[in-house]
């Protein structure tokens, strides 16, 4: 499967149930950056707008630019109709904006898809001098919950990590910010989850079955288990963190 189609089928799930950022970590990058108003700013990797919508109301002009055509249906659908909001079939290797055109580039969970070159190339072109570049991602910090949910990690259960065996080699995140400063920070955050958005969130990843595969009922079978071990009275406490990186990018 292309990494391009991958979450054609996950795009209803991803919207509904993947986790957003904490929003300490959306404040920093404002006061970080000190953005006015006018500012634009280009999503890449928008997905379906989980990040995207943070910027709503508070800059002039969004590109959410993502490559796959069922995740920007969901985007357009969520923030579409707001004129602030410019959805894009781009990608991080051509993301079809003008030369130096935004203040701030945005990265949440998908700088691991990106051919790490001619991204950075892009960054630097689309980059105003003294432009911004931000990388997020979320993770889980309950250690018991995490082992848990990592045994259902297998064949068995029908993952499949062919997927992620044919995304571009990574390179470290210093990578796309060159010789330049760039600072790293976490931010904690909870909430609230139940079974329908604990199964959810999991098969939402990229390698996980979906209902469609014949293991599906088993992988249910076996994460039904451990919600009902790490929740009580069918809600579950998650403790995640922000991690964030950000800086300007020098060539």
């Amino acid at each position: 499967m292309s990494t391009t189609t991958v979450y054609s089928t996950k795009a209803e799930k991803y919207a509904k149930y993947r986790w957003d950022y904490a929003e300490s970590a959306l404040e920093a990058i404002f006061a970080i950056t000190q953005l006015s108003s006018n500012a634009s700013v280009a999503d890449i990797g928008a997905g379906t707008g989980i990040l995207t919508r943070h910027f709503v109301g508070r800059v002039k002009r969004i590109y959410a630019i993502e490559p796959n055509a069922e995740m920007r249906r969901m985007l357009s659908t969520a923030l579409g109709d707001n004129s602030s909001v410019l959805v894009l079939a781009g990608c991080a290797e051509v993301t079809t904006l003008a030369e130096k055109s935004v203040d701030l580039i945005t990265v949440a969970q998908a700088i691991h898809w990106f051919e790490p070159q001619p991204a950075r190339a892009e960054f630097m072109r689309i980059l105003k001098n003294r432009g911004w570049l931000a990388i997020l991602r979320n993770y889980g910090i309950d250690e018991a919950l995490n082992r848990a949910t990592g045994g259902l990690m297998k064949a068995e259960y029908g993952v499949d990590f062919s997927v992620v065996s044919a995304r571009p080699a990574e390179k470290p995140i210093s990578y796309y910010y060159g010789n330049a400063d760039f600072q790293k920070m976490t931010f904690p955050f909870q909430f609230q989850q139940d079974w329908e958005g604990f199964i959810g969130a999991l098969i939402s990843a990229s390698y996980m079955p979906d209902e469609t595969n014949p293991l599906f009922k088993k992988i249910e079978s076996e994460a039904r288990q451990i919600f009902s071990r790490y929740s009580i009275a069918g809600c579950l406490t998650v403790h995640g963190e922000t991690e964030l990186f950000i800086g300007q990018p020098s060539i």
